[in-house]
């Protein structure tokens, strides 16, 4: 199987083989693995890497369609590929890359099937009085409510959690923190999504690298009005001129850190909002599940910066969360970070394609 997981700002290729039984918290080891440039998604030099062993199944991460997902993945197919293109206005940084990429595939492995991996569909659970909007109830029925995103990433954060902790402390609640080129946080009980901070789009939420997250409403059109700005104006400004980038001068938060230690003002302001963000976003999630078990930091971010992760656990001392600085430091693979009588906090390599694999082998 080709798994192929386009970012907002990365692009993903991997092949894996997926046997019978296998399970989510088990990864297998990728076959082949690329990282092309997002623009070469499908050209001859992507699929080069792959070419001993072409695939039966390519499944493609979608990150939304024009309305919620009822299964984890069907066959992408022209009537597929609409739907996708019917919501590009609500995930543009995602849309147009993954149609592309269909399109290339779908003429280079016509043999192969295809099949459309739904990131939404693991916040199918979220009830509904989390879901709402304080707009007219008739929106609310027609879809306009939260849908949620990096379900994949959140998914394997509860399975992955599950066997890193082991049956002598099983994980009910947790909270779950992808924090990335795009970030969110997840409240997850068991093995069921009970809230997220991404909504209708991916643009909600936590501060991201360009994209701004959680906007009042009225200061967003109070802004446009006074800046004259257009709708397709607003939409760059807050999805790719914002975030990190608009307040820091960077969308890479290792540049961020580096300014921030040099004493730039302007990098420890964008540093300290993502923070503050997101230690308010986990507290939040673990009121909407009761309390909380663990604490998961998963995505480029959450994976590799541990003033991150040290920052944001210190931020949840009050909920019992810790990291033991040595293995904080020195984690470059699923760990256990904390202390003995700490919350659990851990370090996870996320593995959106194994959830993909599964759910599109399902």
């Amino acid at each position: 199987m080709l798994c192929v997981n386009l970012g907002s700002r990365t692009a993903k290729l991997t092949v894996l083989d997926v046997a019978p039984g296998a399970r989510a918290g088990a990864p297998g080891t990728p076959v082949a693995e690329a990282e092309p440039a997002l623009e070469d998604v499908g050209g001859g030099a992507a699929l080069r890497p792959f070419a001993a062993h072409p695939p039966d199944v390519v499944a493609y991460r979608v990150v939304r369609t024009s309305a919620l997902p009822a299964t984890d993945a069907v066959a992408f197919d022209a009537a597929t590929r609409a739907a996708i293109l019917a919501a590009a206005e609500f995930a543009p940084l995602h849309t147009r890359s993954v149609v592309a990429a269909y399109d290339a595939l779908s003429a280079a492995l016509p043999a192969a099937r295809h099949m459309a991996v739904f990131d939404a569909a693991f916040h199918r659970t979220i009830p509904a009085h989390a879901a709402a909007y304080g707009l007219p109830y008739d929106d609310f029925t027609a879809g306009w409510r939260k849908v949620g995103f990096h379900g994949l990433s959140h998914a394997y954060a509860a399975a992955r959690t599950a066997v890193l902790l082991g049956d002598a402390q099983p994980t009910r609640k947790l909270v779950s923190l992808h924090l990335g080129g795009g970030c969110s946080a997840a409240a997850i009980d068991g093995p069921h999504s009970r809230d997220t901070t991404m909504g209708f789009t991916p643009q909600d939420g936590l501060l991201m690298a360009t994209r701004s997250g959680t906007l009042d409403a009225g200061m967003l059109l109070a802004y446009m009005r006074r800046k004259r700005l257009s709708i397709d104006d607003a939409e760059a400004l807050i999805s790719q001129r914002s975030g990190l980038l608009g307040l820091g001068g960077s969308a890479d938060m290792r540049a961020i850190l580096t300014a921030r230690a040099a004493g730039d003002q302007r990098a420890r302001l964008a540093y300290d909002v993502f923070v503050y963000r997101a230690v308010g976003a986990a507290a939040a999630m673990a009121a909407a599940t009761s309390g909380l078990d663990a604490l998961a930091f998963l995505g480029g971010i959450g994976e590799n910066s541990a003033d991150v992760r040290a920052d944001v656990t210190a931020g949840l001392g009050f909920l019992g969360a810790r990291v033991d600085p040595e293995r904080n430091d020195a984690s470059n693979a699923d760990a256990l970070i904390s202390p003995p009588g700490s919350l659990p906090v851990l370090r996870i390599h996320t593995r959106e394609d194994w959830i993909m694999a599964l759910a599109a082998a399902g």
